[in-house]
């Protein structure tokens, strides 16, 4: 991967269910400042049930603002290395994970590719993932939408958006 001339930033989404969730979460930070990427903001962390999903424990998300010299794939790569060097097997199609590592949003760049889509499709369809993205990146113009995460939030987290199947999901 060729380094990009100019530092970027990216919002990534960490997930855990498997124990110990809150470890893996860390590997994955402690694996983004290994490689030279710098956190510039951490959002709480929160359980969240399982969505579109077979039977398995609820997740541990986070959502994290970071700035590091990669473009679109250069993030994917990052994201790939942390869940492999927590032990992520892929296996069973949304099946449990010890790490999963979504690149949400990356500065000045959109992906519709088979490997990439950026902005994340679940961005405005799981609540975590707006909750989170406004409290490490309110001001950002989601690319398709013209608005900031924050006018997004404000239109989205209300009625239903407080649930998640009929649970709320709760920072930790």
């Amino acid at each position: 991967m060729a380094p990009i001339p100019q530092a970027r930033r990216a919002v990534l989404a960490l997930g855990s269910n498997q124990h110990p969730r809150e470890a893996f979460l860390d590997l994955a930070l402690n694996e983004f400042q290994d490689q030279g990427i710098e956190v510039l903001a951490a959002g709480p962390r929160w359980n969240t049930v399982p969505v579109d999903a077979p039977p398995q424990p609820d997740f541990l998300n986070q959502v994290v603002l970071v700035r590091g010299f990669r473009s679109g794939i250069g993030w994917l790569e990052l994201a790939q290395a942390a869940e492999a060097r927590a032990g992520r097997r892929r296996g069973i199609d949304q099946g449990p994970r010890t790490l999963d590592v979504d690149v949400i949003l990356i500065e000045d760049e959109h992906w519709d590719t088979s490997d990439l889509r950026v902005p994340h499709h679940a961005l405005l369809t799981r609540p975590y993932l707006i909750r989170g993205a406004v409290l490490v990146a309110p001001e950002w113009i989601v690319p398709g939408q013209g608005q900031s995460i924050l006018a997004l939030a404000r239109q989205r987290l209300s009625g239903s958006w407080a649930l998640v199947d009929g649970r709320p999901s709760t920072p930790t």
